[in-house]
Order: C-alpha cells, then structure tokens, then sequence
C-alpha cells in the first residue's frame, strides 16, 4: 500500500467563478522585487470564498466563531461517501446517503467535477434534504464537506447543522480519488470573531 495526499481545495485566483450572493478576490501586486527588494500582495477575500469552513456564528447567534473551531474535529478520520448519479438541483435525502458512521463526512456527488468553473455550477447544484441533517447529527458527526457551494438553498441544513455543533467545509474539490476513508485536515485562518474562512483541505489515504 502507498500513501498519497489529496488537495481537495479549490483555487483562488481573480477570474474565479464565485457565489453570486459574494463577492470576487481581489489580487492586486503592491511591491515588487524591483521596487521594493520583496513582493507582497493586497488580497480582499469573503470569508466564504472557495474552499471555505462555515463557523456556527455564519448562521446561529451567539455560537463559535471560526476561531474557536476544534482542531480535533478539523484533524482526523474521515468517512468518505459517494453518490453514483447526481443530478442537477437533485435533493439528496438521508435514504440516498446510506449508512453515516464518521466523526467527520465527506460528501461526493460529482458536482465539482462536472461543474467547476462553469456557471452552472452554482445555479443547478444538488443539495441536502433536512433529513440529512439529522441523520448526521444523530450520526454524532462534527464535520460536513461537500463539493456543492451550498448544504441547502434556504438555511435550514446550515442552521440545522451549525446550531447542533456539526461544521461545514463547502466547495470542496476532488473527493473522487479518495477511498471509503481517509485522514481529513482542513484549517481555517483564525479570524477573530470571524464567520467563516478559506481553508486549505487535504486527504491522506492508502492506495
């Protein structure tokens, strides 16, 4: 068996495709090697751009902010789930999940795959069925990645998840290589207060 490491983060760049209810990077130069000896860059970023962690504050007051996130539930095993068929805007509901056993659950449907970089991608993606979220929460599971831009399309998944104490990792990327389980870790940058954060998601698994 060999080890081999996934990143399953999608990349920021100024051109990207974002959720129309944010707003764009914005990735400008403002010193150089030439003109300052080292180069730097001003980066204006959502707090729920690509890749990025939903805290139980984006949705729930009074609760955690992303700074407050647990390392022991950011780090760890991971159940993989995959689901054959996907279809655009398709409802996904707890029967079509299966059995849910992990601490954390990543969840692919196959939308980055099909979608990234397309408009449609978050226009016509799938999402969760309030029964998904109680099944994981009765699942005891901590943390929820998808690769959708969104568990829902009303809050109810978010507010049902974050307020029972379940994160969320959203726009998640290349699930597809990765067996039943794997070894997560996804970091959040410390914001003070923050809702959310970019993060940088990678598996560890046998193959």
């Amino acid at each position: 068996m060999t080890w081999r490491l996934a990143d399953l983060t999608m990349p920021i760049s100024p051109g990207m495709l974002v959720n129309p209810d944010h707003f764009p990077p914005e990735i400008s130069t403002y010193a150089t090697l030439d003109s300052h000896g080292w180069e730097a860059r001003r980066l204006v970023l959502d707090s729920h751009l690509g890749t990025h962690l939903d805290a139980p504050s984006h949705f729930v007051a009074g609760t955690a902010t992303v700074d407050q996130a647990d390392l022991a539930v950011l780090i760890g095993d991971a159940q993989v789930i995959h689901l054959a068929g996907v279809t655009p805007g398709e409802v996904i509901t707890a029967a079509r999940l299966g059995p849910v056993t992990g601490r954390r659950v990543l969840l692919d449907t196959g939308w980055s795959a099909r979608g990234l970089g397309q408009a449609e991608y978050f226009g016509r993606a799938p999402y969760l069925a309030p029964d998904c979220a109680r099944a994981l929460l009765d699942a005891g599971t901590a943390l929820l990645g998808v690769d959708v831009p969104s568990v829902d399309l009303d809050g109810g998944v978010h507010v049902a998840l974050l307020g029972g104490g379940c994160l969320i990792v959203e726009n998640m990327t290349g699930l597809g290589v990765l067996p039943a389980a794997c070894e997560l870790t996804v970091l959040p940058l410390p914001i003070s207060g923050g809702d959310g954060s970019p993060v940088r998601a990678v598996a560890r698994y046998e193959s």
